[in-house]
Protein backbone atom coordinates (compact mmCIF):
# COMPACT_ATOMS: atom_id res chain seq x y z
CA UNK A 1 0.00 0.00 0.00
CA UNK A 2 1.60 3.54 -0.89
CA UNK A 3 2.80 5.59 1.70
CA UNK A 4 3.65 9.40 1.86
CA UNK A 5 5.71 11.21 4.56
CA UNK A 6 3.96 14.65 5.20
CA UNK A 7 5.44 17.33 7.66
CA UNK A 8 2.75 19.23 10.19
CA UNK A 9 4.25 22.50 8.08
CA UNK A 10 3.45 20.81 4.88
CA UNK A 11 0.25 19.65 6.05
CA UNK A 12 -0.49 23.42 7.53
CA UNK A 13 0.21 25.13 4.53
CA UNK A 14 -1.45 23.01 1.90
CA UNK A 15 -4.64 23.65 4.49
CA UNK A 16 -3.92 27.61 4.32
CA UNK A 17 -3.91 27.85 0.62
CA UNK A 18 -7.02 25.07 0.23
CA UNK A 19 -5.08 22.56 -1.43
CA UNK A 20 -5.66 19.61 1.16
CA UNK A 21 -8.79 19.08 2.88
CA UNK A 22 -8.53 16.95 6.45
CA UNK A 23 -11.48 14.87 7.85
CA UNK A 24 -10.59 13.35 11.12
CA UNK A 25 -7.34 11.19 10.21
CA UNK A 26 -7.97 11.66 6.78
CA UNK A 27 -6.24 13.95 4.79
CA UNK A 28 -7.73 14.63 0.93
CA UNK A 29 -5.61 15.77 -1.49
CA UNK A 30 -7.71 16.82 -4.79
CA UNK A 31 -4.30 17.05 -6.88
CA UNK A 32 -3.59 13.23 -6.21
CA UNK A 33 -7.27 12.66 -6.47
CA UNK A 34 -6.63 10.26 -3.70
CA UNK A 35 -7.25 10.50 0.35
CA UNK A 36 -4.38 8.76 2.80
CA UNK A 37 -5.47 7.79 6.13
CA UNK A 38 -2.77 10.04 8.76
CA UNK A 39 -0.30 8.12 11.77
CA UNK A 40 1.24 10.12 13.61
CA UNK A 41 4.81 10.23 12.66
CA UNK A 42 8.64 11.36 12.48
CA UNK A 43 10.87 12.24 10.02
CA UNK A 44 14.46 11.38 10.87
CA UNK A 45 17.17 13.46 9.85
CA UNK A 46 20.48 13.26 11.46
CA UNK A 47 21.87 11.79 14.50
CA UNK A 48 22.67 13.96 17.34
CA UNK A 49 24.47 11.52 19.72
CA UNK A 50 28.45 10.23 19.34
CA UNK A 51 26.78 6.79 20.12
CA UNK A 52 26.23 6.82 16.05
CA UNK A 53 23.23 5.26 14.65
CA UNK A 54 22.13 1.90 16.24
CA UNK A 55 18.89 1.79 15.04
CA UNK A 56 19.72 2.80 11.43
CA UNK A 57 16.54 5.30 11.75
CA UNK A 58 18.55 8.04 9.83
CA UNK A 59 16.38 9.17 6.55
CA UNK A 60 13.21 7.23 7.60
CA UNK A 61 9.76 7.80 8.81
CA UNK A 62 8.54 6.06 12.00
CA UNK A 63 5.37 5.96 12.99
CA UNK A 64 4.27 7.16 16.83
CA UNK A 65 3.65 3.24 17.88
CA UNK A 66 6.85 2.11 15.77
CA UNK A 67 8.93 4.75 17.97
CA UNK A 68 6.95 3.52 21.26
CA UNK A 69 7.66 0.24 20.05
CA UNK A 70 11.83 1.28 20.19
CA UNK A 71 11.41 2.59 23.53
CA UNK A 72 11.78 6.11 22.02
CA UNK A 73 10.20 9.12 22.81
CA UNK A 74 9.48 12.45 20.80
CA UNK A 75 9.47 16.12 22.00
CA UNK A 76 9.32 18.91 19.45
CA UNK A 77 12.32 18.01 16.70
CA UNK A 78 14.17 15.69 18.76
CA UNK A 79 13.98 12.25 18.95
CA UNK A 80 15.32 10.02 22.21
CA UNK A 81 15.85 6.33 22.14
CA UNK A 82 17.79 5.15 24.64
CA UNK A 83 21.04 7.20 25.14
CA UNK A 84 20.61 7.46 21.13
CA UNK A 85 19.44 11.05 20.03
CA UNK A 86 18.21 12.48 16.59
CA UNK A 87 16.92 15.16 15.13
CA UNK A 88 14.20 15.38 12.36
CA UNK A 89 10.51 16.50 11.69
CA UNK A 90 7.78 15.70 13.39
CA UNK A 91 4.84 15.12 10.97
CA UNK A 92 2.51 12.21 9.21
CA UNK A 93 2.59 9.27 7.56
CA UNK A 94 -0.38 9.12 5.21
CA UNK A 95 -1.63 5.41 3.87
CA UNK A 96 -3.10 5.61 0.86
CA UNK A 97 -7.13 4.53 1.14
CA UNK A 98 -8.87 2.88 -1.76
CA UNK A 99 -10.41 5.66 -4.38
CA UNK A 100 -13.89 4.68 -5.61
CA UNK A 101 -13.64 5.22 -9.45
CA UNK A 102 -16.75 6.71 -11.39
CA UNK A 103 -17.29 5.15 -14.82
CA UNK A 104 -16.19 6.74 -17.75
CA UNK A 105 -18.73 8.70 -19.58
CA UNK A 106 -20.48 6.83 -22.43
CA UNK A 107 -18.48 7.15 -25.61
CA UNK A 108 -20.86 9.10 -28.25
CA UNK A 109 -22.41 6.91 -30.83
CA UNK A 110 -21.67 7.10 -34.30
CA UNK A 111 -23.20 9.00 -36.47
CA UNK A 112 -24.81 6.97 -39.63
CA UNK A 113 -24.05 9.92 -41.97
CA UNK A 114 -20.72 11.06 -43.11
CA UNK A 115 -17.22 10.56 -41.16
CA UNK A 116 -15.16 13.39 -42.19
CA UNK A 117 -17.24 16.11 -40.23
CA UNK A 118 -16.90 17.92 -37.05
CA UNK A 119 -15.38 15.45 -34.24
CA UNK A 120 -16.87 15.22 -30.52
CA UNK A 121 -13.72 17.63 -29.29
CA UNK A 122 -14.72 20.76 -31.52
CA UNK A 123 -12.10 20.37 -33.44
CA UNK A 124 -13.05 19.54 -36.57
CA UNK A 125 -12.26 16.78 -39.14
CA UNK A 126 -8.45 15.98 -40.35
CA UNK A 127 -7.63 16.49 -43.76
CA UNK A 128 -7.67 13.83 -46.10
CA UNK A 129 -4.75 12.21 -47.80
CA UNK A 130 -5.53 13.33 -50.68
CA UNK A 131 -6.27 16.58 -49.84
CA UNK A 132 -2.56 17.69 -48.89
CA UNK A 133 -2.61 21.12 -50.00
CA UNK A 134 -3.73 22.81 -46.72
CA UNK A 135 -1.15 21.48 -44.56
CA UNK A 136 1.60 23.90 -44.70
CA UNK A 137 4.96 22.19 -45.96
CA UNK A 138 2.81 19.33 -47.29
CA UNK A 139 1.63 18.60 -50.80
CA UNK A 140 1.10 21.93 -52.77
CA UNK A 141 2.34 22.89 -56.27
CA UNK A 142 5.41 24.08 -57.05
CA UNK A 143 9.22 23.47 -57.42
CA UNK A 144 10.61 21.32 -54.97
CA UNK A 145 13.47 23.80 -53.53
CA UNK A 146 16.77 22.38 -54.19
CA UNK A 147 19.99 22.56 -51.80
CA UNK A 148 21.26 26.22 -51.00
CA UNK A 149 24.35 27.27 -52.17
Amino acid sequence: MPRIFVSQRRIQQWAEEGRSVIDGNTLNLPELGRPFRLLEAFHVERVVSESGDPYKLTGRAKTRAQIGTLGGEVFLNSLIIGDVAYEGEPGFIGEALPTTKQAPPPAPAPSAGRRDGPSASGVGPLPSVRDRSSMPGIGGTGPVPGPRR
